[in-house]
This record gives structure tokens, sequence and C-alpha cells, in this order.
């Protein structure tokens, strides 16, 4: 009798726990269009000329899973897997193994990542904005790339590119355990 109320005890604690969190946390089958890396300006390659393209694939999205969760005191998360984008001859590369955490007080959900290498100094940043957030999801990233330094410099560059996707539904897994290797 007494590991029946204690089952119920702790389906209890579950259901009132999962009533406050809300329905998290969210996944979202997402396409990305990267058209515009297609038609970088001419200040974006060290020659000072854009490449004439002479492979090319039209009406092409990329494709990708999103999570996104809310945290506590109004934060929330965006976990959107390694970013890596062709900006003329510079490159936004930036290993995002974990979740974005979103920048606090700003008007939309907004989620930047910046990498900072040296030698020479180079900044690669990404800002996703959602613009819409529900059963779809759309908005933007901001690409950019700056470099201070004179040799081995690619030329400072920028981009937008667009988003959509689809709420999935999906029941999430969580596992627990000890991960020493951290």
């Amino acid at each position: 009798m007494k590991l029946r109320s204690t089952l119920y005890a702790v389906a209890a604690v579950m259901t009132v726990g999962m009533m406050g969190c809300g329905e998290q946390p969210r996944y979202y089958r997402v396409s990305i269009d990267r058209s515009p890396l297609g038609s970088m300006p001419s200040s974006c390659y060290s020659s000072g000329t854009a490449p004439t393209p002479n492979d090319r694939t039209s009406n092409v999205v990329d494709v990708a899973q999103w999570v996104l969760w809310d945290g506590v005191e109004g934060q929330q998360y965006l976990a959107v897997g390694d970013i890596n984008y062709s900006l003329g001859d510079a490159r936004v590369d930036i290993d995002v193994s974990d979740a974005i955490v979103s920048v606090e007080k700003a008007d939309k959900p907004t989620f930047t990542v910046e990498r900072t290498q040296t030698g020479p100094n180079r900044v690669s940043r990404a800002t996703y904005t959602l613009n819409k957030v529900g059963d779809t999801l759309e908005g933007t990233i901001a690409l950019s790339y700056e470099c201070s330094g004179s040799t081995g410099c690619a030329p400072n560059c920028n981009a937008s590119l667009n988003f959509v996707g689809r709420r999935l539904s999906a029941e999430p897994m969580v596992l627990v355990g000890s991960d020493a290797a951290r």
C-alpha cells in the first residue's frame, strides 16, 4: 500500500511540474534559404571581383532540425547544430554542440553566438532572430565575419538568410546520467 501512495505522489508532482513548464521542448524542421550566399558582393572577395559561378544548383534549401525551449528568468535556448557558411572568401564556422542562450530584453527571441580567433584577429558571428514562433517558425540568420590585421585576412563581409520551419510532433526523451568526461 505504501508503494502505491508513493507512486501517486510522484505522478502528482510530475503532473504539476509539467504544467508549470508548458510545452517543452519544441522541435522544428527548418528550411534555410542560402541563395543570398550565391550572389555575394565583390567586396567580399580578396580579388575585389566576384567569381562567375560555373556550377550552380537552384531551387534548393538547407534542411535542419532545431530545438527551442524556455529556461529560467525569461531566457530561452536554441539548439541549431554547427554553423558553417561561406561569405565570399570568408567563412563563418562556429562549433555549436550545445545551445545558444537568448539575448536579454530583445523585442523578438534573439540568439547570438560568436567565435573569436587570433593570428590574425577574426570574429565570426551568427544572430538568429525569431519573427514568428508557434506551429510555424520564421526568421532570419544574420551572419558576419570581421578580420583585423593585414596578413591572412579575408575581407569583412555579412549576409542575411531567411528561414521557415514547421513544428514537429515529438515526445522528448531525456536521458539522465553521469558524464564524467566533462
